[in-house]
């Protein structure tokens, strides 16, 4: 009988968890040992990948208002106050500044060498040999491939990817190629280190390598609510990445800053302009006086009509001011009609505030103008409006300018009149002195406007010289101090846990997916019928012997013979029958009946093994049986008597075997003969038990027949081999009363392994003695 306790406590639950796990430790071990090759080579040949960051402060040039407008941060006003900073960050990400950072640093030719062993193409991240001049700048703009080697300090050989021969050339000299010429410049610190080395070079299209660069670069706030910016970078060249990230703040700083001049130089060449026109007009002038003076013999002037000059002095001085004004006036007019969109020239010295602050409203929207183009393009519903306001605000400007023209010339006008009364007062003046001075009013009037052009000349000049930009460097671009990826600790903490987890899942689905009886806990959930006895594991085959046998095998039939006792004590008859089937072939029923056979036998109890299965006789060889006759022949014959097919086996006296004898062509009729009722009958007058072994029972009806004779049905399932699914077959006959009584024997059962879940196993018995590597071979083929 079953003498194990159950426990469905949840530490026995834990024990059998983690044992069946461990008994897996092999597995594991193989694992863990892949899992530290793998992380090992992966930490040896995986680029290691470091950060680089630089940080940068951009500074609103409306400080003032932004800190008003702050203060309303708190109740959800104005969050859009960075909205300027997003400006700026989506221009430092923009294709145009990273096409000069490529173009500067030369990022599209890529250096590379092969390493030693496995031949990969690993690039030069610094200190390269030389360096790759194209003269022609359409050769960056191509995919180029081709290999140097420098086969000397001064001279290098050109080939093709396939190691062709293309050309010899010098260093520092231009040399003519397929793809254009080119120049190599040496870096003498290290070339000599590859001298007869190939080194591969690649160019790639500049338009590949912005876009490369535009996805790796990555610029962000720091902080909603701050307007620091912070530009990082992840690569396996360090010194690259921090050329790179400082070389395009630089690049941001010079497009600020140009962004900033453009009203002071379109300034400058509007000034430029004026006073190339204005020297024009003085050359004439000063001409036109010397012309005067020579014609009319001129030297010197008297002081006639000094009085009346005293008084159209003042009147003079205001008819120039209003002169000037309506000089600028014409010449910003013409200004505004000859260009579009452009910045206006400011600080000209305007009296009228009102077209002075018009001007600059119009160039900050140009500027403004200029930043959305650059950052969101001219689809922009915000451009479109901006350039609907901008056009109004010309053509007010264009109106403003016009107005206050007439209003200057009305007043120049009005002062014409008043010199005229002033020159009717000295109409005694002659008349040559009188053109005389309208010569010099002109002269002075240039000569005035000439010298107010070169001080804001001056002043331009000065403001381009001081334009600072809005940018303030925190931090320079620097690289992490030690590689972000791959990290040590978190590889081999990877591999660690997978080499945990993989077995595990291997195991679990391996659990999962078994169909076969792992152990008799398993098959006690799956059957409520008693189990007769487990057989252990035997690594030999060979039948208990009949001496005192003190192996693990003999005292599980011994407990087997116990537990027959309890289960057969109702039956007060002599000649007890026990019918011995299994499923499938193979789960050791021959094994188990012949055993048994050998147990009860040893005990002094006369014993009859049938061999039944007439359609396979195992016995006969197993048993080392000569006769040829069985029980077939019984059964055709009449004259064929128990003892002439009997047959008794040297040293097991009261063991008699019953073979099954020649395979008949019907083996299930012959089992329906009568023969087999008196066959019955007779053994059990003789012997005290009938071990009948059958055919499996899913296999063929034979066994049913026989079932009828049974006291006892002994329904052997084998650990790992017997299907789980099969199981029903003996609970069905059960329940359909095909048997008196069944029993189940839980055969091949490894008590090394733990058994039932429990690691216990018989602690008594000898184990038999068998070679070491034949014990090994074993356990490695029956595993």
């Amino acid at each position: 009988m079953n003498y194990e306790i159950d426990d469905d406590s949840e530490n026995i639950f834990i024990k059998e968890l983690l044992e069946r796990y461990f008994s897996h430790w092999k597995l594991f071990i193989a694992a863990f040992a892949i899992c530290f090759v793998i992380g090992f080579f992966y930490l040896r040949y995986t680029p290691k990948l470091y950060r680089v960051t630089s940080t940068i402060l951009i500074k609103s040039d409306k400080n003032g208002v932004k800190s008003e407008l702050s203060a309303f941060e708190d109740l959800s006003i104005f969050k859009n106050i960075n909205k300027d900073v997003e400006n700026e960050i989506e221009i430092i990400r923009s294709r145009p500044l990273l096409e000069n950072v490529v173009k500067k640093l030369q990022l599209n030719i890529g250096y590379y060498s092969k390493t030693k062993y496995s031949h990969r193409l690993v690039e030069f991240t610094e200190n390269t040999p030389f360096k790759v001049h194209f003269p022609d700048n359409d050769c960056y703009n191509r995919n180029i491939s081709f290999i140097i080697n420098a086969f000397s300090q001064e001279e290098f050989v050109l080939k093709d990817t396939q190691e062709n021969l293309i050309t010899k050339g010098t260093f520092n000299q231009c040399v003519n190629t397929p793809f254009g010429d080119i120049s190599i410049e040496p870096n003498y610190s290290v070339l000599a280190q590859f001298i007869n080395d190939n080194i591969y070079i690649h160019v790639s299209p500049i338009a590949d390598v912005v876009e490369k660069y535009k996805a790796t670069i990555n610029v962000g706030l720091t902080n909603q609510n701050t307007s620091v910016v912070t530009l990082t970078m992840t690569t396996i060249a360090q010194e690259r990445a921090t050329k790179i990230l400082n070389s395009l703040i630089d690049e941001y700083n010079k497009d600020v800053i140009n962004d900033k001049n453009l009203i002071s130089s379109n300034t400058a060449n509007f000034i430029k302009d004026r006073l190339n026109i204005i020297n024009q007009d003085l050359d004439n002038l000063e001409g036109n006086l010397e012309f005067f003076k020579t014609e009319n013999n001129l030297t010197d002037l008297t002081s006639e009509g000094n009085i009346m000059l005293e008084k159209a002095s003042e009147n003079e001085r205001i008819i120039l001011q209003t002169s000037i004004q309506v000089g600028l006036s014409d010449f910003l007019i013409e200004y505004l009609q000859n260009s579009k969109n452009e910045l206006l020239p400011a600080n000209l010295g305007f009296t009228d505030l009102t077209t002075v602050a018009s001007i600059n409203k119009h160039n900050e929207f140009v500027l403004k103008r200029s930043r959305l183009i650059k950052s969101s393009g001219i689809e922009n519903p915000l451009l479109i409006d901006l350039n609907e306001q901008l056009s109004a605000l010309r053509s007010s400007i264009q109106q403003s300018l016009i107005n206050l023209k007439q209003t200057l010339e009305l007043k120049i006008s009005r002062l014409k009149n008043r010199d005229t009364k002033v020159n009717a007062q000295i109409a005694q003046i002659p008349e040559k002195k009188r053109k005389l001075r309208d010569i010099k009013r002109q002269q002075e009037i240039k000569e005035t406007l000439f010298l107010y052009l070169l001080e804001k000349r001056e002043e331009t000049a000065i403001s381009l010289a001081a334009t600072v930009s809005n940018v303030k460097i925190i931090e320079k671009a620097y690289a992490s101090r030690g590689p972000i990826k791959p990290k040590k600790n978190i590889v081999f903490l990877t591999g660690l846990l997978a080499s945990l987890l993989i077995p595990i899942i291997i195991v679990f689905f391996k659990d999962l997916l078994d169909t076969k009886i792992r152990d008799i806990k398993e098959l006690k959930k799956k059957l409520k019928l008693p189990i007769i006895g487990t057989i252990p594991k035997s690594e030999s085959k060979e039948l208990v012997t009949p001496k005192e046998d003190r192996s693990i095998l003999a005292e599980a039939f011994r407990l087997m013979e116990t537990n027959l006792d309890f289960l057969l004590a109702y039956s007060k008859e002599k000649g007890k029958t026990i019918l011995i089937t299994s499923s499938i072939k193979g789960e050791g029923k021959s094994f188990a009946a012949s055993n048994l056979g050998v147990t009860l036998g040893r005990s002094g109890k006369k014993v009859a093994l049938l061999e039944m299965d007439l359609r396979s006789s195992q016995l006969k060889e197993r048993m080392e049986i000569n006769t040829k006759k069985g029980i077939t022949n019984f059964i055709k014959d009449k004259d064929v008597t128990i003892e002439d097919i009997s047959s008794n086996i040297k040293g097991f006296k009261n063991l008699n075997i019953l073979i099954s004898g020649p395979k008949p062509p019907n083996p299930a009729e012959l089992l329906k003969h009568p023969r087999i009722t008196t066959l019955f009958d007779q053994l059990k007058k003789e012997y005290d038990y009938i071990l009948i072994d059958t055919p499996p029972i899913t296999v063929v009806a034979d066994t049913l027949l026989l079932s009828s004779y049974a006291d006892l049905c002994i329904y052997v399932v084998r650990q790992k081999y017997s299907d789980k699914r099969l199981l029903d077959i003996p609970k069905n006959l059960l329940q359909e009363k095909r048997f008196t009584s069944l029993a189940i024997l839980f055969n091949d059962v490894d008590f090394n392994k733990g058994y039932g879940g429990y690691g216990y196993g018989y602690g008594y018995g000898e184990k038999p003695k068998i070679r070491v590597a034949k014990r090994i071979l074993n356990r490695l083929f029956n595993r």
